[in-house]
């Protein structure tokens, strides 16, 4: 169980969140974000607005119900395996399938002795740097002067079974990615949600890892608590241990 006066944290806080606006960049097809003033300080003495999003828009963490009939909606969500010891590994010169053996390897290669539930990968498509429009119909904020490459989804940075089920087999609780999807992106059948949702592995998407570096770190991460839904967004955070 998470004993809060066990983390012995005092460092750095970062947030990897991705804010949501109008201009938040969105899985094809997803509802775009919307914030609408309805009531302003000065004609009604308050500022009210309304907000309008897809469940998986910005930073957002899926649940079981999103992929799998009968699963846990995300507020009944166990939100302790959202929270402690997180290990970041830096996949950002790697294209395509992640497999259990790069995992493997890449997690070996930190030497780590402890228990860590957390996993989170960052890759080459660092969420803030955006996908170029044209090739994947993905928005991308106007005021961004200096677009990126052209790169086909294809090339995606994801998760193959084999790896999703590598992640299960070493106990983790959670796994996070900076990208739309822990799967490749022109996926129809999601192999990895499948392992990893029906074996309680809490996924994060869209996390903003751009600034991070490879090491050991505490991760928090709340997703809203929206009755019946099958994911929501969530703001994460990273604090350091030094």
């Amino acid at each position: 169980m998470f004993d809060p006066e066990k983390v012995q944290v005092k460092g750095k806080v970062t947030d990897i969140t991705v804010s949501i606006s109008s201009l938040t960049p969105i899985f094809p097809g997803d509802p775009e974000p919307s914030i609408e003033r309805t009531c302003t300080l000065e004609k009604d003495g308050c500022a009210v607005s309304r907000l309008s999003f897809g469940s998986h828009t910005g930073t957002h963490v899926d649940a079981p119900s999103h992929i799998l009939k009968d699963g846990f909606s995300v507020d009944r969500l166990d939100i302790e395996s959202l929270m402690g010891k997180a290990v970041v590994l830096d996949f950002s010169q790697r294209n395509g399938a992640l497999t259990d053996y790069i995992l493997d390897e890449a997690y070996n290669d930190r030497k780590i002795t402890e228990s860590v539930p957390i996993l989170l990968l960052k890759t080459r498509f660092s969420f803030r740097k955006g996908i170029h429009p044209e090739s994947s119909g993905l928005q991308e904020e106007e005021s961004d002067k200096e677009k990126e490459p052209e790169e086909p989804l294809d090339e995606s940075v994801y998760l193959d079974a084999g790896a999703a089920s590598w992640i299960v087999r070493n106990g983790f609780k959670t796994v996070g990615i900076d990208g739309f999807s822990v799967d490749n992106l022109s996926s129809e059948v999601l192999p990895a949600h499948h392992i990893l949702l029906s074996n309680n592995v809490n996924i994060v998407e869209c996390l903003d890892l751009s600034s991070i570096e490879t090491g050991i770190y505490f991760f928090l991460c709340l997703p809203l608590k929206i009755d019946g839904c099958d994911g929501a967004p969530a703001r994460a955070l990273l604090i350091s241990y030094f």
